[in-house]
């Protein structure tokens, strides 16, 4: 069975130190590697740009960070941490 071309695999490690870094307030996807990158070094990980935003854009898709814009335009889109509802209802905010 092969993964379709768009699998990212998972990385709980990388996706932990993301989301410390991601803030409830709009930032631009660029500046949330930026800010990864800074973290992930400190951790002693090899967190190359591309890959972390592999695992931002699953994080999107999985609906544990909100975007607005196309994610793939760095310097055009901008995410946030999820609110908690959304987390824990897979999405269904009530409103």
């Amino acid at each position: 069975m092969t993964e379709p071309a768009n699998a990212v695999a998972e990385n709980p490690e990388l996706d932990a130190v993301i989301l410390s870094c991601g803030t409830p307030e709009w930032c631009k996807v660029a500046m949330l590697i930026a800010r990864t990158t800074d973290a992930a070094r400190a951790k002693s990980l090899d967190a190359p740009a591309q890959m972390i935003a592999s695992r931002i854009y699953a994080l999107v898709a999985d609906r544990r960070l909100q975007s607005q814009g196309n994610v793939r335009r760095w310097r055009a889109s901008e995410v946030r941490l999820a609110e908690p509802a959304q987390v824990e209802t897979g999405g269904a905010s009530g409103s």
